[in-house]
Parts: C-alpha cells; sequence; structure tokens
C-alpha cells in the first residue's frame, strides 16, 4: 500500500457493557437494517466503512465480561479511535468510566477515548443521564446519540469524521518528523 493510503486506513474499536447500543451503532454506521431483536455480540464483528476518502475498520466488541477481557486486550492495540457505549443510565456510565481505565492501557496515548451517551430516546424517569452529564462523570468527551433511529447516522458520521481528520494531521505530523 502507498504510504499516502495507510494514512487514510483506520482502526476504530467500540466497546461497552452488554445490551448498551454498540452493535446498533456499527449497523447504523454501516447502513446495515437496524432491528429491535437483541442478540448480543459473540467475541467481536468487524466491518469496513467507507468515510469520505478514509477506509475505516471498525471492531464492536461484545461486551459480556469474558469476551472482553478475552479479546480487547489484544484486539484494541492499534486502535486510532476508540468509543465507550453507555445506556446513559448510572450503572452503565459508571461501568464505562472502569472501561475507559481498562482500554487505556492498551490504546496508545495518541488514541482519543470518546464516549457515546446512547439510548437518548428513553425516558429520564429512570435515571438516564443527558450527554452532559455522562462526560461529567467520565471525563472525557461524550457525545449524545439514539443509534436506532437511522436519521442519526449523519450525526455518527460527522463525530467519527471529525476525529479521523485529526488523527490523520497526527499521523502525517509524526511522518514528517521522521
Amino acid at each position: 500500500m502507498l504510504s499516502s493510503e495507510l494514512q487514510k486506513l483506520l482502526k476504530v474499536s467500540i466497546i461497552g457493557a452488554p445490551a448498551v447500543g454498540k452493535t446498533t451503532m456499527l449497523k447504523l454506521l454501516s447502513k446495515h437494517t437496524i432491528d429491535r431483536l437483541y442478540l448480543p455480540t459473540h467475541g467481536f464483528d468487524l466491518k469496513t466503512v467507507k468515510i469520505d476518502d478514509f477506509t475505516v475498520k471498525v471492531w464492536d466488541f461484545g461486551g459480556q465480561g469474558g469476551y472482553l477481557k478475552t479479546y480487547s486486550s489484544d484486539h484494541l492495540l492499534g486502535s486510532d479511535l476508540l468509543f465507550i457505549v453507555t445506556d446513559s443510565s448510572p450503572r452503565n456510565v459508571l461501568r464505562s468510566r472502569e472501561l475507559i481505565n481498562y482500554a487505556a492501557q492498551f490504546v496508545g496515548k495518541d488514541c482519543p477515548i470518546i464516549a457515546i451517551a446512547n439510548k437518548q430516546d428513553l425516558q429520564r424517569n429512570d435515571g438516564r443521564m443527558d450527554p452532559r452529564r455522562v462526560e461529567e462523570i467520565l471525563n472525557i468527551k461524550t457525545y449524545g446519540l439514539t443509534a436506532i433511529d437511522p436519521s442519526q447516522r449523519l450525526k455518527l458520521m460527522d463525530i467519527i469524521r471529525k476525529e479521523l481528520n485529526k488523527i490523520s494531521i497526527r499521523k502525517r505530523l509524526k511522518e514528517v518528523a521522521f
């Protein structure tokens, strides 16, 4: 591959607790049909998505503890961008804080870790938090999303596009420095 093609090939990893919407987010991103049937991801799922002139390999990791600890340590290596997905419930936001600490051991210091406060369509009377509150607790950039809503695809694409452009600039600067 040419150096310019390698700069445009990026790895995005998605982790989070079970049933928070990781796979739904991947389906949204890759234009697959989003159904309401919950089938847990076993191990991980891998999709390739084109975003502008970037080729993005998206890794969706099963949220069950056994999968996460088994697969993620090896497969998070080399991530250019890491999404921590939460369903915005207090319990899963606190779990996400633990996941951030865990994942930070395996991704490079240049890999941004960004939270997606998913399921923003659900009522707040069960304690679900808005993205601003999730960001305060996690202390990382957080975006709100409703992954089951196909109209949110452009929002997700914009979030990723913004981060990919920053990553691409960092990669070019590193290459020039060497």
